[in-house]
This record gives structure tokens, C-alpha cells and sequence, in this order.
């Protein structure tokens, strides 16, 4: 009867020590991820696993039973790290929830940008819904120094257009089209220095959208600045994605490259879904194998989403740039094409902050970029403003969003079509969570450092997904461009489910700032260590100015747009300038076009083709007579196209046509030749 009582006793003691063990485990964790395909792109782990989560942690990923407060039963889904966008230009609210039923965790503005980062960092810090971070934007600096914008109206990357449409309101975008004068530089780099201070994670450029009035001295120069602080340049190269040869995309592309050659520099290269893309991911795969820290990002669209007034759509641009308004712009009001040109014109007069549709790319191409490995997948979003000019709430209703339908639906669209295709899973996760942490933690960027990974001790930024549903539902159509994509019913950012069964708790703020420590001690100083390198190395006193920087003290207009100079001629084209003082001007895009009475016809003009062989690297020039004007223009042309290695063959053509004089119809002269479409005697002489 004793050794019966004894072992009562005993089978009672195991029992409740079973019952507390059970409640410790059931304790242990305050989320957990039972069953799930557990994919981590970093050690190309891929098992059916249960993982831990304790805090803001992965704490465990196990085959052993485990238990918590919450448990998701991750059956049939992929289990993957959350997906890190580089490329976001909105950070409101509604556009953070919208992205996060699209499986992003973190946005990144690495293009774009902001002029502050203080301000930024300040703005979401505890009030993001996921994470955030931002590099200093080129555009947003350049309002402030040569539009006079404020720092207030440029910090953020989610007013970028209201920031566009604030300085071009007189009708003239200085940012865009102005060379700075030497201490209008020393101020953009000051602007700069101070921003990486702040903690900012990338030095940003879109170049793309300035190259009327950005000089090659300015992007080498912020390069410069991201090598001092050892973080990526990321650039919207120079050039347009509509531009043919010799304005091709792929040039811009080779000038940052160029330059973090040199420097041995970090690089992102920013959608370069464009026309050349082939080209330029195999030079970033080609570096990416000599071991350069580079990596480039596409977005999985064929319309671009800019402002109506980007320099490239204005009046006196958009032919140039092979754009036509009724078969390329989509109207953002009612999603279908522009009518007529006067009612583009009318809204890019009216509203030249709005954001608009473009179609700039073939249907094709959406089918081939989800083979390419080892590059980021971004979804360069815009913010949208409702009729009243007001950013969307979180709370609103997907049906309320009108932007750009890849914003909500890129990781969907891409994940569908390697489905469709039979791409590896794991390449797409690679590219969509692991390729933007790996790189940024060769730069040191402690927040990459621990993202972007399913491994035990890593933030529990987590995407869980249904690989074999999972596609985007948002389309064009009124109503459904915000409409979230399908199969990704939980997403937990910072160990917090932002998403559970595909609703967003709209109360929690998960999102953590992604940023560099900021820098108090010391000043900020404007040595790029260049100083050994350059010609002067061994002079301590002396004109050290680049040999194409604007000599005048005045801003130089790279396109003056009908500005009268002395010599009566007026000058529309990208690229002829005259300086203020009569002094030549310099030339920062290569010469290639033919200037008859200021107006600029390039060689990428369908009935210049022909004759580009011909035309290039000539410069023709109706003026008024005036021989100084002439000399001065000639002189400007000639020295920098032996700084580009042209043959200098320059011809003025002051008396070519019986002395037509700028103002006395040149314009439909050279319409009548190219209407013949024969131009041989002209390039002849």
C-alpha cells in the first residue's frame, strides 16, 4: 500500500512538473510559425520548420515541437525573410499598408531622397507602420540651393512631386535645367556632408532628370562624398529611358560606374528596367564577380509613373524624347490615354505636380526580368494624393488609392510570373529579401546586417506566403489600383503581425528607422581626397576649378527656353549655352544634335537618322550675324568636343542660307530640308 501511495506520488509530481514545462514552452515565445517551408536565401537553407519568435527575434527554427502566445499554422507557405524595397518614394501611411500586403517590411529611398535627413528620421520615428530609411536626394538639395525651396518642403521623399510642382510654379525647373555656380556646388556638398552626419544611408542622384544642368564634376564629386562615408551612391542614371543612341540609357549607366571604378566606390543601380537593361546588368554582374560592391533593381512594370511636368514632358522636350502624348500618357484621372495634346498640356500647366502614367517599355520585357539573379526588386512608388490634394489615411479603403498599380502589387507580380516561368523560388527570394541586406552590410549599415536572413538572432522581419497562389490583383482600372495581392496572408515586422490573415492592424507602429549612427563630433569639411590625384597635387595656391565648370558668377541656364542673349539669337535647345559674359559656356551632355536658329534637332530625330553619320559630331548654326556670338559658340563647341575625343570638325553656317537671321523663320527651313529628307549638301559645307 506505501509503494502504491509512492508511486501515486511520484505519477503526480511528473505530471504538474509536465503541466508547468508545457506552460513555460506555451510561454516561451511570443509568436510562433509552426509547419512552414522556412527558405533563408543567405545559406540556401530550404526545410519545413517551426520558428520562435521572443521580442523583436528569431529566437528558434526547429523541427521540435514549440508553442507561444500566437501561433500561426504556416502549412503550404513559404516562410521567408521580409522583402526589403530600395526604391520608394512614399512613406505615408496608407502606402506603407498598401506595400505590406505586398510582403514588404522595409522601404528604402535610395534614389530619390530627401534634402534633410534629421527632419526625415524625426518625422516616422515611432510612427511607421514598417520599416524606413532614406538616402539625401540630388533634386531635393538642388531646390533648395538654386529653386530657394526650404528644407521644410524638401526632406521627405513622400512630397517629392508637391517639391517638383512647388518649383516649377513660375514655369521654370532651375533644379533640373541650371548649372550651379562654384558656391552654389560648395553648397550642395555642404547639404550632403551634413545629411551623411545625420545618419543617412545612401548619397542619391537622379541625374536622369537633370541632365540639362548637371555637369560630370557634380555626380563624380557626390561619389567622392559616398566613398568618404563609405556608403552606396545610388543613382537614376543620366539619360532618359525613351532617348536613342547616342543619348542612350546605358551611357549614363557607364558614367557612375566609371567613377566608383575609380574610386572604388559602392553603387546601386536604379531601375534600370529601361531600354539597354540587358546591357547594363551584365556589367553589374561582371563587376559583382570582380567582387565590387554593387548591385542593380528593376521593378516589374512597362508604365513609369513621373510628374506631369518632368523636364523631359515639357513643351519644347517631350518630341525629343520620342514621347507621343496619345499613344504613351495615360491620364491619372481617368486611367486611359490622353485624348489630344492640349489636354496633357493643359493639366502640365494647371497641375505640375501631378503624377502621371507613361508607357515606356514592351510588354515583353516583363517576362524576361524575373530571370535575372542577384538584383534587388523595387517598386519606385509615388505617393497619391486623393481630389482634395490630401494623402489617403491608413484606415482608407484599397479602392480609394489611384496611383501607379505596381506600388501595390510588385513582389505579386513577380513571384506570379516565376511561377508561370518554373524560376526557383528561392532566386526570386534571394532578390526580393536578401540581395539589398547583403550588400548594404558590406557597407557596415548594422540594421541590413540583421534583416534579410531566416537564421536564429536575426529581427523577425518575416513575409509568409502561399508560393502556389500567390500573384497581384491591382490593375489600371478605377478602384483597383490599390488592390492588395493575393496569397500573403501574414506579415510581422519587428516581431509584430502587421498583417494576420491578410488585415493590417492599422494601430500597431512596427517600423524601425534603417539608418547610419549619426556623427556630433567634429565639423563638417569639404575634403574629398581628391587633392592627390588631380593635376594641382603638388600646388598649394592656384585656379583648381574644373575645366568645365561655369565661369560666370551668374547660374548659366543649360536651357534657356527663348532667353534673348546680346547677340539677338535665342537659343531652345538642351544643350547650347552662351555665358552672360559672352565667354563660352561649357557643355555637359555630348554634342550631337544640329542647331539651326536654336532650335535643337537630335540625331535620334527619325529624319536625322540617315544622316547622323554624317551630322555628328558637326554643329550647325544660324545666328544673327553676329561674329563674336559665333566665334564664342564655335570655340565652346570645339573644346569640349576634344575633351569628349570628337573629331573637331566644327562648320558655322552664319551665311549658309542667305543670311536668315534667328528671328526670320530658320525653324520652317530646316522642316522643308528634313521634309526632302535630303541633307547632304548642308553637311557638306
Amino acid at each position: 500500500m506505501r509503494l502504491l501511495n509512492h508511486r501515486i506520488l511520484a505519477a503526480l509530481v511528473i505530471a504538474i512538473g509536465l503541466m508547468f514545462a508545457k506552460q513555460a514552452v506555451a510561454q516561451e515565445f511570443d509568436v510562433v510559425i509552426l509547419n512552414g517551408r522556412v527558405m533563408d536565401p543567405e545559406t540556401n537553407f530550404d526545410g519545413i520548420r517551426n520558428v520562435g519568435i521572443k521580442g523583436d527575434r528569431i529566437v528558434t527554427i526547429t523541427e521540435k515541437e514549440i508553442a507561444g502566445k500566437k501561433t500561426i499554422d504556416a502549412t503550404g507557405h513559404a516562410v521567408v525573410p521580409g522583402f526589403i524595397n530600395t526604391h520608394c518614394h512614399s512613406f505615408a501611411p496608407f502606402d506603407q499598408k498598401l506595400q505590406a500586403h505586398d510582403g514588404t517590411t522595409t522601404l528604402l529611398d535610395t534614389e530619390g531622397g530627401g534634402s534633410n535627413a534629421r527632419l526625415f528620421y524625426e518625422k516616422y520615428e515611432g510612427d511607421a507602420f514598417i520599416n524606413f530609411g532614406t538616402g539625401i536626394g540630388h533634386e531635393e538639395v538642388r531646390r533648395v540651393v538654386l529653386d530657394g525651396l526650404r528644407e521644410e518642403d524638401t526632406f521627405d521623399p513622400t512630397e517629392i512631386l508637391v517639391s517638383r510642382g512647388l518649383a516649377e510654379k513660375d514655369g521654370r525647373a532651375q533644379w533640373a535645367l541650371d548649372i550651379p555656380t562654384p558656391e552654389q556646388h560648395k553648397e550642395i556638398l555642404r547639404m550632403y556632408e551634413q545629411g551623411m552626419r545625420d545618419g543617412a544611408i545612401t548619397v542619391n542622384s537622379t541625374v536622369g532628370y537633370m541632365g540639362y544642368g548637371t555637369p560630370t564634376y557634380e555626380i563624380f564629386d557626390l561619389q567622392k562624398i559616398a566613398k568618404k562615408y563609405n556608403r552606396f551612391f545610388g543613382a537614376h542614371t543620366r539619360f532618359g529611358p525613351t532617348e536613342s543612341l547616342p543619348l542612350n540609357y546605358t551611357l549614363g549607366v557607364r558614367e557612375v560606374i566609371a567613377n566608383a571604378v575609380a574610386l572604388d566606390g559602392s553603387l546601386i543601380l536604379s531601375h534600370i528596367n529601361n531600354q539597354g537593361w540587358d546591357e547594363t546588368y551584365e556589367l553589374a554582374r561582371r563587376l559583382q564577380k570582380r567582387g565590387m560592391n554593387i548591385f542593380a533593381e528593376y521593378y516589374p512594370a512597362v508604365t513609369g509613373n513621373p510628374n506631369i511636368a518632368t523636364p523631359q514632358l515639357l513643351p519644347d522636350k517631350i518630341k525629343l524624347n520620342n514621347v507621343v502624348v496619345t499613344r504613351d500618357i495615360y491620364n491619372p484621372e481617368t486611367g486611359e490615354l490622353f485624348e489630344s495634346d492640349e489636354a496633357f498640356f493643359k493639366m502640365q500647366k494647371e497641375q505640375p505636380g501631378k503624377a502621371i502614367f507613361i508607357k515606356l517599355r514592351p510588354e515583353k520585357w516583363m517576362k524576361q526580368w524575373p530571370h535575372m539573379k542577384d538584383i534587388a526588386i523595387a517598386n519606385d512608388s509615388i505617393a497619391y494624393y486623393d481630389e482634395n490634394g490630401e494623402l489617403l489615411p491608413i484606415e482608407a479603403h484599397f479602392s480609394k488609392y489611384g496611383g501607379h498599380p505596381r506600388n501595390a502589387g510588385t513582389y505579386g507580380i513577380v513571384f506570379r510570373e516565376a511561377r508561370e516561368q518554373g524560376i526557383p523560388l528561392m532566386d526570386i527570394v534571394n532578390n526580393a529579401s536578401f540581395i539589398p541586406a547583403k550588400y548594404f552590410s558590406k557597407v557596415g549599415l548594422k540594421a541590413m546586417q540583421e534583416r534579410g536572413r531566416m537564421q536564429e538572432g536575426m529581427i523577425a522581419d518575416i513575409t509568409i506566403f502561399n508560393p502556389d497562389t500567390i500573384a497581384e490583383t491591382a490593375t489600371m482600372k478605377a478602384g483597383m489600383r490599390g488592390s492588395y495581392t493575393r496569397g500573403i496572408p501574414h506579415v510581422i515586422v519587428s516581431g509584430q503581425l502587421v498583417i494576420e490573415d491578410g488585415v493590417a492592424d492599422t494601430k500597431l507602429r512596427a517600423g524601425k528607422p534603417i539608418r547610419y549612427p549619426v556623427i556630433t563630433e567634429g565639423e563638417i569639411e569639404l575634403d574629398l581626397g581628391d587633392k592627390p590625384f588631380q593635376w594641382h597635387a603638388d600646388l598649394e595656391k592656384g585656379d583648381f576649378a574644373p575645366s568645365n565648370a561655369v565661369e560666370t558668377e551668374k547660374n548659366v541656364p543649360a536651357d534657356p527656353r527663348s532667353k534673348k542673349i546680346e547677340t539677338g539669337a535665342t537659343l531652345r535647345g538642351t544643350q547650347n549655352r552662351i555665358a552672360h559674359d559672352g565667354r563660352p559656356a561649357t557643355f555637359p551632355r555630348c554634342l550631337n544634335l544640329c542647331c539651326v536658329s536654336g532650335m535643337n534637332y537630335p540625331l535620334n530625330h527619325p529624319k536625322l537618322r540617315p544622316f547622323a553619320h554624317l551630322l555628328a559630331p558637326r554643329l550647325f548654326h544660324v545666328s544673327s550675324g553676329n561674329e563674336d556670338c559665333q566665334k564664342s559658340l564655335v570655340a565652346s563647341a570645339d573644346a569640349r568636343a576634344r575633351s569628349l575625343g570628337f573629331c573637331c570638325e566644327w562648320h558655322m553656317v552664319a551665311e549658309r542660307f542667305g543670311g536668315i537671321g534667328a528671328e526670320a523663320g530658320t525653324q520652317p527651313l530646316l522642316d522643308r530640308l528634313l521634309e526632302k529628307g535630303d541633307l547632304s549638301q548642308q553637311t557638306d559645307n
